[in-house]
């Protein structure tokens, strides 16, 4: 049986999923090595829960933010003999470097999981990741965007499977089948209008005073709605003063952070819309999961792959980056749609994630990656 070892940044709590299929495979051992803790905010899962959990390792971060070593990692991934090697693909850790050059000279395959390309990336930086990516024996890719863009640098083909993405999905679907009604929403804002609907950390990166102006405009066009913002961070404050400023302050509810799951499948199926004006992310595959379209900006460069889920006219839509007026037209298109109409749009964004962006279709990507190998 092949061993493989991973070392990952971290251990987010939506990938249990994907790992948990990982530890359970039964023709491939995973050992598994990553961050003890996160400083982004992000929830992490229990990797003592895997069988194949072989320690945390502590990060060491440059400017709070950009990790740069992993103290132990470099001695753990060479304790044991393994046939390959997962790293994550960030080029900033450069303890991930050495660990690919030793392991190289060892001849033993090493895959980044990685974003790849972003297609921003110029002089030096693109230098730097292409060597990266080349010191790599194989890429794990999450989106086809970067696929095309490390083609175009010459990258060959054969070194790159794209795996894309997930969150929990057995747990997910098991709540969507048992999801429950919107009462708790009609009774929290007293009247029933259209619904959007955000999941995800309050930061100026997410451009949520857009969402704002928009709703504004939206009530020039005769279609007032009212916004869940589940999540919470440094931005909150200066949006809830903007709230206040545009009289929408009745319409707009701070929900705060939470895992519920079931509470955040919830708000989501019951939406017309999820909107992020800013990168979307893993929000979108949180979605279309509950079988709501999302909106988010036109800026490939900007954004990150699981956006390519969205199907516009199908599954979401695009708005000009950055336009206000752009992104309430965009928002109206989704809003106020006849039941049969909603209902085939639940349908195909269910679907998306039911074929393609779910643990087990990346279970067969890597099994086929790692199998090919020999």
């Amino acid at each position: 049986m092949k061993k493989i070892c991973c070392i990952f940044n971290i251990a987010p709590l939506y990938r249990a999923g994907i790992y948990r299929a990982m530890d359970e495979d039964s023709a491939l051992e995973f050992d598994f090595l990553a961050g003890e803790e996160s400083v982004g905010g992000i929830a992490l899962m229990d990797l003592t829960s895997l069988r194949g959990f072989r320690g945390y390792l502590h990060n060491v971060y440059r400017k709070r933010d950009k990790l740069v070593w992993q103290r132990g990692a470099l001695r753990k991934a060479f304790a044991r003999r393994y046939d390959a090697y997962v790293l994550t693909g960030n080029p900033g850790i450069r303890s991930n470097w050495l660990i690919a050059l030793v392991a190289r000279l060892l001849r033993r395959p090493v895959y980044l999981w990685s974003h790849g390309l972003y297609g921003d990336e110029t002089g030096w930086k693109l230098r730097k990741n292409m060597a990266w990516f080349r010191l790599a024996g194989h890429l794990l890719l999450y989106g086809e965007r970067a696929y095309r863009l490390l083609l175009e640098q010459g990258f060959p083909k054969e070194r790159m499977t794209v795996i894309y993405n997930s969150l929990d999905y057995d747990k997910q679907r098991a709540i969507r089948e048992h999801l429950g009604d919107r009462s708790f929403i009609r009774n929290y804002f007293g009247e029933e209008r259209p619904l959007l609907v955000f999941v995800g950390r309050l930061t100026a990166t997410k451009k949520l005073d857009l969402l704002l102006e928009a709703m504004a405009r939206l009530d020039t066009m005769g279609t007032p709605c009212n916004l869940v913002l589940v999540g919470d961070g440094p931005a909150r404050e200066t949006l809830e003063a903007q709230t206040e400023r545009l009289g929408l302050a009745d319409r707009v509810w701070f929900y705060g952070e939470t895992y519920d799951e079931h509470l955040i499948g919830t708000l989501l199926y019951h939406g017309d819309v999820c909107v992020s004006p800013g990168n979307v992310g893993l929000t979108a595959m949180h979605a279309l999961m509950f079988g709501t379209p999302v909106v988010t900006h036109d800026n490939a460069c900007k954004q990150m792959p699981e956006s390519e889920a969205i199907v516009p006219g199908v599954s979401g839509s695009f708005f000009r980056a950055d336009s206000v007026e752009s992104l309430a037209e965009a928002i109206h298109g989704w809003v106020g749609l006849e039941p049969a109409r909603r209902e085939a749009v639940r349908e195909e964004c269910c679907r998306i994630i039911d074929e393609k962006y779910n643990p087990a279709r990346q279970m067969a990507l890597l099994k086929s990656v790692f199998q090919a190998e020999g």
